[in-house]
């Protein structure tokens, strides 16, 4: 629900949303626009909910529940693997390296920088 309102109030203020990109991947909400190195990739629109989300908190590990709730509107049911479907499905697209687990926590953006070996 927070998600939808910004989104209501930035296209309300006319301010375009911003490109969000990650290890050579690139987002463009406005126009729904996926590419991998400059190559488009085709999404369903879940799995697009779902980079979106992660793209959007970039820094952040994510847990089931939150992503779960960027797929799925209110009340919708849902399977009990359905996110992992979905990131399986992401790996396959961008890279197995792109989104990693973080076995009992959630998932978040593979890191490119690694800060001194932490996997």
């Amino acid at each position: 629900l927070q998600a939808r309102l910004r989104a209501l109030i930035r296209r309300a203020a006319g301010a375009p949303a911003p490109v969000l990109e990650h290890a050579g991947v690139t987002l463009e909400p406005a126009s729904k626009r996926v590419t991998l190195n400059g190559q488009p990739v085709t999404l369903s629109a879940r799995e697009y909910a779902l980079l979106h989300d992660l793209l959007t908190h970039k820094n952040q590990l994510r847990t089931r529940a939150q992503l779960e709730e960027s797929l799925y509107a209110w009340g919708e049911e849902k399977e009990s693997n359905t996110v992992e479907v979905y990131v399986h499905h992401l790996r396959k697209k961008l890279g197995a390296d792109f989104i990693r687990t973080v076995r009992g926590f959630g998932y978040q953006l593979g890191e490119r920088v690694a800060r001194g070996g932490d996997d």
